[in-house]
């Protein structure tokens, strides 16, 4: 008998008699004449006893309740828009066929009224979610067709639970669905969620004979009347034995809501923030995945391309900040970087970033060593034009909608290698740095044929050392990414008059009535301070190029009243000219490897022997700055042989800072001898040329 009566039972539901009902589940159970569940019977909501807002009871204590459905209020981590433009796909107009999957998340809440309802009654037993809880969505996206006309495309979408009960909502997209879902995702807005539901439930149903009459006749099942009572919206009153017939217990499938429309959730732009900008992502023809930069990577065959393009919409950017040169737009990350008018070396609490190593050379039976510079560079940048810069960026219109994110150049481009220009006698190669924004550079110099290597770190060193236009720069090309088109390139000068600041000088707001900003010099080396700003204030006061000596302090600014936080450009106080001992404080010279090097002490004369009635030169020398080194042995010039020279150990600071020497010139003619002393600096000039005046 059960079987007959649930096959009638489908038979009422295929005939639409019960509109909220998808379909019955198992077996019915006999209520006899009695309109209470049996005993036993599995734990469902009852359809026939809805409470107010979307709360319904069960056979035992529970509460049920038909949850509202909600976007992730913060990131959703299964967000993605995946395009994919497969190689040999072409529409009749030529343009590509995109395909594309959306997915993202939704979470159940308890609905704002319920919640309301909850607040004011005393409820028995748990609040749970209608069990079998399956939502069902789907995405409604205007589209614009080519003659100007819009509809509605609706795309159904497939819906997991996942394991920390989130709901992932996945929709393949066809071809004219792609374009329009991104651009209202990204720009216009517009697309909706449209959601309803299915869950289990027990319905009540009064089965009755034909012969009975009810008030509102009804359809015959294999010979059989169903009443039903309550639809999980609607309440039914308790059903009374009016009729003589018998209760049964479907367990059905229930739709909610009960008919069209179903809810909709706006999308709006909740998609459009730079969390999700780069999860919109594009596969091409040729397999390359990349983010999507604009709505031309769809309408048009999608090849690699760089999201940055130069950011001009603030006007003259050297103009207003003078260190910088150029504004570069990332459109997908919102990243703006910030070319820089020049790098230098750095400075800071350590010292100067500039080592020296003195290396063996088995290469070379000159000196048998070659010199290992190695320098960080990093951008020149004034503190106060990047403060301006950043309070600036807000209002460009690029920043409409979203949050830009001020930054310097993070590396080199190796498609446009660097070099160092104005001094030939180096190698020199350049790497990204281990700290951001920062740039190795490293110099290599070596015996050059008849050139002492230690002749040419002396040139080098005092390029280093020069004042005014440095002599000593490179032509750099930075990176913004892998595929952006030209060279992004700025300049970097090897000069210890042109550096870059960084973590020398430390800045604290220290409280009071007023409160007063401190600086305090942490370095090394003395600084010249040239002007502060207060932020966010950004008024800018002038310092004059006052001098904080090395472990020093100072007060900026007797009232910081409102400042978080201070900027303050400066640079290094550095001598013009450099004394050469001062190279060693500003250079770190590692000489463990080579304690000494082999220098040449070479002697021209450049006389006319016969002339001036000179027979012999002898040349001994005399070293002055290390008296205590093997006295080399002399030289003899004659007419024939105008120039010779002697090698001599010295250490690597003589090399550096000077080699004087005392030169005594025995002179022998026809008829007498005499003797000349000479004093000569031989890292200055390797050669001492004797002429006519130097022994007159």
């Amino acid at each position: 008998m059960t079987d007959q009566i649930d096959e009638a039972f489908d038979e009422f539901l295929a005939a639409r008699q019960a509109t909220w009902i998808v379909r019955r589940n198992g077996d019915s159970v006999d209520g006899g004449r009695s309109a209470h569940l049996p005993a036993g019977a599995q734990d469902l909501p009852r359809l026939d006893t809805p409470f107010p807002a979307n709360l319904l009871s069960g056979n035992s204590h529970r509460n049920w309740f038909l949850p509202d459905f909600m976007l992730l209020a913060d990131a959703d981590p299964a967000f993605r828009f995946d395009v994919v433009q497969r190689a040999g796909e072409v529409t009749p107009d030529g343009k590509p066929v995109n395909q594309a999957t959306l997915a993202l998340s939704l979470r159940s809440e308890i609905p704002a009224n319920l919640a309301r309802i909850l607040t004011s009654i005393e409820r028995e037993g748990p609040l749970s979610i209608v069990p079998d809880l399956h939502p069902i969505v789907t995405l409604s996206v205007p589209v614009t067709a080519q003659d100007g006309s819009m509809h509605i495309e609706t795309t159904q979408s497939s819906v997991t639970q996942q394991p920390d009960g989130t709901y992932l909502v996945t929709f393949t997209l066809s071809q004219g669905a792609v374009g329009a879902v991104y651009e209202r995702l990204t720009d216009l807005g517009g697309a909706t969620l449209e959601l309803s539901m299915t869950y289990s439930g027990w319905q009540t149903v009064l089965v009755t004979a034909p012969d009975v009459g009810f008030p509102h006749p009804t359809p015959l099942f294999h010979g059989m009347h169903f009443q039903t009572f309550g639809d999980g919206v609607h309440g039914a009153p308790e059903p009374v034995d009016v009729f003589p017939g018998f209760y049964r217990f479907f367990p059905v499938t229930a739709h909610y809501p009960l008919s069209p429309p179903p809810r909709s959730l706006p999308l709006e732009l909740s998609f459009a923030t730079d969390t999700y900008r780069t999860r919109f992502k594009i596969t091409t023809r040729d397999g390359h995945t990349r983010p999507i930069i604009d709505a031309n990577d769809l309408s048009e065959f999608a090849t690699l391309r760089s999201e940055y393009r130069e950011l001009t919409s603030l006007g003259d950017v050297q103009a207003q900040y003078p260190s910088l040169r150029r504004l570069y737009l990332g459109q997908v990350s919102g990243t703006v970087v910030a070319l820089p008018v020049n790098y230098g070396i750095v400075h800071g609490a350590l010292g100067l970033s500039a080592e020296c190593d003195s290396i063996v050379d088995p290469s070379s039976n000159l000196t048998g060593s070659r010199f290992h510079f190695t320098f960080t560079i990093a951008p020149v940048v004034d503190p106060i034009d990047l403060a301006k810069l950043a309070a600036a960026l807000p209002g460009a219109p690029e920043a409409a909608g979203r949050s830009l994110h001020l930054t310097l150049p993070d590396g080199l481009d190796p498609r446009h290698p660097s070099v160092l220009n104005g001094f030939p006698s180096a190698t020199t190669t350049f790497a990204d740095g281990i700290t951001p924004h920062a740039v190795r550079v490293s110099v290599d110099i070596a015996d050059d044929r008849a050139t002492p290597a230690i002749t040419n770190v002396n040139l080098f060193l005092a390029e280093l050392a020069a004042a005014g236009q440095a002599p000593l720069f490179a032509n750099m090309a930075v990176r913004l990414d892998d595929v952006f088109g030209q060279p992004v390139q700025t300049q970097a000068t090897l000069n210890l008059h042109q550096t870059a600041q960084s973590d020398e000088l430390s800045v604290e707001l220290t409280p009071g009535s007023p409160p007063t900003a401190e600086a305090t010099n942490k370095g090394l080396f003395d600084l010249d301070l040239h002007r502060f700003a207060l932020l966010p204030q950004l008024t800018v006061t002038l310092l004059n190029d006052k001098v904080l000596a090395a472990g020093q302090s100072t007060t900026l600014s007797a009232d910081a009243t409102g400042a978080i936080s201070v900027a303050v450009a400066h640079s290094l106080v550095v001598p013009n000219p450099i004394p050469k001992k001062a190279m060693l404080e500003f250079i770190t010279f590692n000489t463990q490897i080579v304690q000494q090097i082999q220098h040449p002490l070479t002697v021209h004369a450049a006389i006319n022997f016969t002339t001036a009635g000179i027979t012999v030169i002898e040349v001994a020398f005399s070293l002055a700055e290390v008296p205590t080194l093997p006295v080399p042995p002399p030289l003899t010039l004659t007419a024939s042989h105008t120039i010779d020279f002697v090698n001599v150990l010295i250490p690597i600071d003589s090399a550096v800072t000077g080699l004087d020497t005392t030169v005594t010139l025995k002179i022998t003619t026809s008829s007498a001898q005499r003797t000349v002393t000479v004093s000569h600096d031989f890292v200055d000039d390797p050669t001492l040329t004797i002429t006519n005046n130097t022994i007159a």
